[in-house]
């Protein structure tokens, strides 16, 4: 589950609207909806599949043996992850998420390959460094993403894959204004701008593939 910028307002509606949608939200990815629903997810939410097989496929050709899951909201990234072998740190700061996620990875028989921290990534104070940092469904709902860009930097030992929203797209204005209505802030980004955010952080880009919606970018910190 991603964060806003700073601990404001909006910070505190983006925590509470993961909190109150947090077993809809994993329902999508569970597939535990009647068949109408499920063929209207796979239609409307197809990226979301394509930038989680995105990540496990790049896991597979980097074979991390750390993880650390930015925003990891219900757990699914981090328990497929733990199950190809890693050692996998979930962070979010929604706690119904995180309840999600610690039930996930004991049902998938994980857990002692997983932990979970209920932290935003500015507050987290660690010296940890990791293999592989991943942050999915994250940057939608930050206003600016440069001082956590540093602080991921710092976790960095490899490789970060980032998934980002992209600017311009029918889908952009209707979920600006759905979720308005839900009461929470979301945000889309030119290529450019990310390209430029990672770089000021002290990424280098390797590879960005366009997913549906999403820019899936693949950086190593320089």
């Amino acid at each position: 589950m991603p964060v806003s910028n700073t601990k404001t307002d909006e910070a505190r509606q983006v925590a509470e609207y993961w909190d109150r949608i947090a077993p809809e939200f994993d329902s999508i990815y569970a597939g535990n909806k009647n068949l109408l629903a499920r063929g209207l997810d796979r239609w409307l939410r197809k990226d979301m599949y394509q930038r989680f097989d995105w990540v496990m496929r790049k896991a597979e050709e980097l074979r991390p043996a750390t993880v650390c899951d930015i925003g990891c909201g219900s757990g699914r990234f981090v328990s497929s992850l733990a199950k190809r072998g890693a050692q996998v740190t979930g962070l979010d700061f929604a706690p119904e998420m995180l309840n999600l996620a610690s039930q996930l990875v004991e049902r998938e028989g994980v857990a002692d390959r997983c932990r979970f921290v209920l932290s935003d990534v500015l507050d987290w104070k660690t010296s940890e460094n990791f293999d592989l940092v991943i942050a999915i469904g994250f940057w939608d709902y930050v206003a600016n993403p440069l001082a956590r860009l540093q602080v991921i930097h710092k976790l960095t030992g490899r490789t970060f894959l980032s998934a980002w929203p992209r600017a311009g797209t029918l889908r952009m204005a209707i979920r600006k204004v759905r979720l308005k209505v839900a009461g929470c802030p979301v945000y889309f980004w030119r290529l450019t701008d990310v390209e430029s955010y990672l770089n000021q952080a002290g990424f280098q880009v390797e590879s960005c593939e366009v997913l549906g919606q999403l820019y899936c970018i693949q950086a190593r910190p320089v």
